[in-house]
């Protein structure tokens, strides 16, 4: 049984979904400007042990939407999993963060470390501008003379502009193949944007564009000892060598690579990654 809840946050209001009972684990889902929708069902089964805490971000999903006028940071989306921790009441946590959330994970360790009891990394999202534009090219390189014609095709009905919702997720759900090992999952798992939460996407990756142009955090994290478990599918278009250089800086960090995996190993290897996740909490 799920609770939601709705917490306001300096400014702006933070929608929450919490299950189970136990050590509490704060998941933070990717983007910037996505929803937290895509990580409760692979991530279920643990709430038989952990209380689960999903939420959207800052301007996403079911989340109070930006002002698109008024400046935002990442130091801004960090600051927010301190203020929720606060207002959750916990002293210590885990957190597991995907692909931009493995960022923000990062980041939040490097200043509110001591109240970590430990954070999972899975495929996160580069420590630098330069690995970040790898992982772009490699989507592109990826996409197929089809997927290119059938891209083209959607863009000349003007969909974002008819705010033709069915024609925009397909559109979606084509660039994102390439982050796919196997390719039957992405029929599995089709977008479920509808246009508020397109448009709070856009909103908050417009609004972190520049900021996200050129960055580089590697040194900042050098030497950080939060207890810390890397994953990442060896298919992932974002470099392995990215996630590695992670575990490498991180002092107390554990790195799993997974095989035959794209960017999404809890889904595409769920059991494999479930287990390395309850082995590494319980360690």
């Amino acid at each position: 049984m799920y609770h939601t809840e709705y917490l306001q946050i300096d400014n702006h209001v933070l929608f929450t979904k919490k299950i189970g009972s136990g050590d509490p684990v704060l998941f933070l889902h990717g983007g910037p400007g996505l929803f937290h929708d895509y990580l409760v069902q692979p991530f279920r089964q643990l709430s038989s042990n952990y209380e689960l805490i999903f939420f959207d971000q800052r301007g996403s999903g079911a989340s109070s939407a930006l002002n698109p006028n008024r400046a935002i940071y990442i130091n801004d989306f960090v600051a927010d999993i301190e203020a929720l921790r606060q207002a959750l009441n916990f002293s210590t946590f885990t957190l597991i963060g995907h692909s931009w959330g493995g960022l923000l994970a990062v980041l939040y360790a490097v200043k509110f470390g001591k109240n970590l009891k430990s954070m999972i990394l899975v495929d996160p999202a580069p420590g630098n501008s330069s690995f970040d534009k790898i992982g772009r090219n490699t989507i592109q390189n990826r996409l197929t003379a089809d997927d290119r014609e059938e891209i083209n095709s959607i863009m000349q009905t003007n969909p974002f502009e008819k705010r033709e919702m069915d024609a925009i997720n397909r559109f979606v759900q084509i660039n994102e193949k390439p982050r796919y090992f196997d390719q039957s999952y992405v029929s599995k798992n089709k977008p479920i944007f509808t246009f508020d939460t397109l448009t709070k996407l856009q909103t908050v990756s417009g609004l972190l564009n520049e900021e996200l142009d050129d960055y580089d955090i590697y040194q900042r994290i050098q030497g950080l000892d939060t207890k810390t478990l890397v994953i990442h599918g060896d298919y992932d278009p974002i470099p392995v060598k990215s996630s590695r250089k992670y575990s490498e800086m991180l002092t107390g960090s554990r790195f799993q690579l997974i095989n035959d995996c794209g960017h999404f190993p809890f889904i595409e290897k769920k059991e494999e990654t479930l287990s390395s996740i309850v082995d590494f909490l319980n360690s």
